[in-house]
């Protein structure tokens, strides 16, 4: 008996990690899939399609310092960005790094680029090379962004200084 339990245990024990793992991978994948309904509502100029895929209380930063809270004062502040300097743009993310903090918490790091960026007089502006990172919450089953903080890297590291390994 006593080593039949001991079995039991030790199969357990290899398999939580697995079950860890493929419950990960996929919270990983539903906050992915999460960013590219951002990115396709922000490829619409759609302020209320990119809000909805944060929390009715989560808060975004702007690169300028602009702060808004709420769901209300983000779909403000992203149409006011979609009328003029991001209108008819294009987002795209070429990296996503996941860090969990607990099963509900995580940190993701996104580095994106936004393409037909206008300037105030309506010329055109570099485009927009980018880090944003995003603290998504699961909320009833379901991963929503309660805040994001988008901002760019002013130069850049060095390519031998892009990591401390």
């Amino acid at each position: 008996m006593r080593s039949g339990f001991i079995a039991v245990v030790a199969v357990l024990a290899l398999l939580c990690p697995l079950m860890t793992a493929g419950a990960r991978a996929a919270d990983d994948q539903a906050i992915k899939a999460r960013l590219d309904e951002f990115k396709a509502a922000w490829n619409k100029d759609d302020a209320a399609g990119m809000a909805a895929v944060m929390t009715d209380d989560g808060t975004l930063i702007n690169p300028a310092g602009v702060l808004a809270k709420g769901h209300d004062e983000i779909v403000k502040l992203l149409e006011r960005e979609h009328a003029t300097m991001f209108k008819e743009s294009t987002y795209t993310i070429s990296e996503v790094t996941i860090q969990s903090v607990t099963d509900d918490v995580v940190l993701a790091d996104v580095t994106a680029t936004i393409t037909g960026v206008h300037r105030p007089d309506g010329s055109a502006a570099p485009d927009f090379d980018h880090h944003v990172a995003w603290v998504f919450v699961k909320k009833d089953g379901k991963w929503l962004g309660a805040a994001a903080r988008p901002y760019q890297l002013l130069g850049g590291p060095k390519p031998e200084m892009k990591s401390v390994k």
